[in-house]
């Protein structure tokens, strides 16, 4: 009965050890499953990290690229604007030159702001007739509009404009205006000329807007101012005022101009030049003696 009960306990124990070593053995299978999840998970972190490090690299670069892209352009602004500083500087120079200009010697012609007398009585002339005329004193100029002087197409001046014509001549033959003399300038639109009858007698703009300057200075002369202190251009469309694209604009660019200057600047005065010619000659009038 001992050796039954004995044979029982061992065979209990090694049932019970038995079952104590299929528990371990399942803990470890688990534990080492976890174990090789967690590696994967750790493998998986670690190349994500890597790849975000990777990516914040590539970020930090082109930060660094845009800073420098940045700083370049800021350079850039800021050179720009010096060379605007600059550009103004000049600017108010040059417009400080030409104010000076204005009472010096320009090229051949001198172009001084006009006595005052003068300049008093071209304002009060051109208010007598401010339908009519324009008086710049900046430039010693005075407008005629042409669609009032002239009908279109021809250099013949309106009756109705004869007697603003009469009063300038008046200014220009006064004591104000003795050193000064006459250039007068006519200008028209974009507009060729057409009509057989106009284009037999005014080919082209440039034509007829030297008809038109010719004409206003016979009628200068009419009124008694020497043709000696009279010259005569036309600039044809070439310097409008407006643009020809409307009726209005082209009716500002149908004009003429009268530029008062100082005697001489242009051209010598007739009488200076003929004193020149005679002192050029003697030399030669000497020469051609025959010897004695």
């Amino acid at each position: 009965m001992r050796s039954g009960t004995w044979m029982l306990g061992l065979v209990a124990g090694g049932l019970a050890l038995a079952s104590s070593g299929c528990v371990s053995l399942d803990k470890y299978t688990r534990q080492k499953a976890a174990n090789r999840t967690l590696t994967a998970e750790k493998e998986s972190i670690g190349q994500e990290l890597f790849d975000e490090r990777h990516v914040n690299d590539g970020l930090r670069t082109r930060v660094d690229a845009l800073d420098r892209e940045l700083a370049a352009k800021n350079e850039l602004v800021a050179n720009l604007r010096g060379e605007n500083d600059l550009l103004d500087e000049l600017r108010r120079d040059a417009k400080g030159t030409l104010e000076d200009m204005a009472n010096r010697k320009f090229g051949d012609i001198n172009i001084p702001k006009l006595p005052a007398p003068l300049d008093s009585a071209l304002k009060r002339f051109a208010e007598e007739h401010p339908s009519e005329v324009i008086y710049d004193a900046a430039h010693g100029t005075v407008k005629w509009k042409g669609d009032l002087l002239f009908p279109l197409g021809s250099d013949e001046v309106r009756a109705s404009s004869m007697e603003s014509l009469r009063g300038f001549a008046e200014v220009l033959k006064s004591a104000a205006a003795a050193d000064f003399e006459a250039i007068i300038v006519g200008h028209t639109d974009t507009r060729p000329v057409q009509r057989p009858e106009t284009k037999a007698k005014h080919p082209t703009n440039w034509h007829l807007s030297t008809h038109r300057a010719i004409a206003v200075g016979n009628a200068l002369q009419k009124y008694g101012y020497g043709a000696e202190r009279i010259g005569c251009m036309g600039c044809s469309e070439y310097r409008p005022v407006a643009e020809n694209a409307s009726e209005a604009g082209q009716s500002q660019n149908r004009r003429v101009e009268i530029y008062l200057v100082p005697t001489g600047s242009i051209v010598p005065p007739a009488q200076r030049l003929a004193s020149v010619q005679g002192r050029e000659s003697e030399p030669q009038a000497a020469s051609a003696r025959p010897k004695p």
